[in-house]
């Protein structure tokens, strides 16, 4: 008899349970069994400005640990990693060939490397990034492939090893890259300042911040001589007629090609996941072909962007030993001595210039940057100015020194932050 009722207990639970389910799904018609997205819902653009501060950046971490499925965007059929159409659209990159951990895409989240020792930092070495292969459309080393930039043959036609395909590089962490990218902003402004001071017909030195980046000459007939300049990328030596060569200093990623975290983040979506935002691919746009648009809004990527740029920022951590305290002493001394931190240096932000933003001091971080870059490889990026989405949007702007930030932080000291990145900022041939 127990057990005849409490079989009979159990049943109604069970009916009770289901009831219950079937009732919550008829009064929510949004939900639908077998849907699996990471981000049920998107920030609208114009929803950024407002938020508050600390939900934008929560969001932002969101996005970042997302993992991405197809039923919102994920993956690239006709596209390359670089955003470009497949070399043989007539192979587009579905399954099986929708995932391939040198060409990419090759993982659901930014999350998936960037997490050691928290996300947003850097990874293990198994996660590293195979930088170019992304121009493939899918790496197969077949020789029997004739089709350039497909599988096996280069753009001169040549057939590729794993050794001249890619550059494979360890994932690095984002802590303090909001610094960073002040720091680079700063410095562009001073140089194009000394560019923008020099007469047809001279020459000056180039420097910032105590670091020389060679000299620059303005030619009698207004063109520009840009073969002592140093330590910059191709894409800022690049003049045209009486056109400057602009200068930009570009902090992020592989040999200088990155300018902000904002193109980063572009870039690195659609690379890896598959991720098209608007402002890169275009509003109501499908360039790879997967049946989504707008997969990432402008307010996504500004939120994303925060995120990178609050994140902690790294610092040395010395054992509460006396032996191993003198050790670092002299280790530092000898390091400086010995000139290391001419390169490796650590540099100021000013209190009085925020190119873009007037008035307010460097570690005032602001998205978007005023050097984006609008055309060219890895273009467009939302431009500064008035809001035209997903053109270009107001500054939306956070003090990198603020205590509601997550610690650490820098401090700003008598009108200044001291960035110890360990960088002069420049390219360098070491080879």
């Amino acid at each position: 008899m127990n057990n005849n009722f409490r079989r009979c207990c159990q049943w109604l639970v069970a009916v009770s349970a289901l009831a219950s389910m079937t009732a919550a799904l008829g009064q929510n018609p949004d939900a639908q069994i077998g849907r699996e997205v990471a981000i049920p819902r998107h920030l609208q653009d114009g929803e950024e400005f407002n938020t508050p501060l600390s939900q934008l950046i929560q969001y932002g971490s969101q996005l970042f640990t997302a993992e991405f499925t197809i039923q919102e965007g994920a993956g690239r059929p006709l596209s390359k990693g670089t955003g470009a159409v497949l070399s043989d659209p007539s192979s587009p990159l579905v399954f099986p060939r929708n995932f391939d951990r040198v060409s990419s895409p090759d993982a659901n989240a930014c999350s998936g490397c960037h997490n050691v020792p928290v996300t947003g930092a850097g990874g293990d070495r198994v996660t590293e990034v195979f930088v170019l292969a992304q121009r493939f459309d899918r790496l197969t080393f077949d020789h029997t492939d004739p089709i350039g930039t497909r599988g096996a043959v280069d753009e001169s036609g040549k057939l590729v090893t794993m050794e001249s395909a890619t550059d494979d590089r360890k994932t690095i962490g984002m802590n303090g890259a909001g610094f960073v990218e002040m720091l680079a902003r700063q410095m562009t402004a001073e140089l194009q300042t000394e560019r923008d001071a020099t007469p047809p017909g001279s020459s000056t030195p180039l420097t910032s911040k105590g670091i020389s980046f060679g000299s620059l000459t303005h030619n009698a007939d207004g063109t520009w001589n840009v073969s002592h300049v140093q330590g910059l990328a191709a894409p800022s030596l690049s003049s045209h007629g009486a056109t400057p060569p602009s200068l930009i200093i570009r902090p992020l990623h592989q040999v200088g090609n990155v300018v902000s975290l904002r193109q980063f983040s572009n870039n690195a979506f659609n690379h890896h996941h598959g991720m098209q935002a608007e402002e890169r691919f275009g509003l109501n746009a499908d360039p790879d072909g997967d049946g989504f648009t707008n997969e990432l809004t402008v307010a996504d990527l500004t939120a994303v962007s925060l995120f990178q740029a609050t994140l902690p920022v790294p610092g040395r951590v010395i054992p509460n030993d006396p032996a191993v305290e003198q050790a670092n002493r002299l280790g530092e001394a000898v390091f400086n001595q010995i000139g290391c931190a001419t390169c490796h240096a650590t540099l100021p932000l000013t209190a009085n210039h925020n190119p873009g933003l007037p008035g307010q001091p460097g570690w005032i971080y602001f998205e978007p940057s005023p050097y984006n870059p609008a055309v060219g490889p890895n273009s467009p990026n939302l431009q500064l100015g008035p809001a035209n989405y997903p053109i270009s949007a107001p500054a939306l702007t956070v003090d990198l020194t603020s205590e509601m930030l997550p610690l650490p932080r820098l401090r700003a000291h008598h009108g200044l932050v001291m960035v110890p990145a360990y960088t002069d900022l420049k390219l360098h041939d070491i080879s």
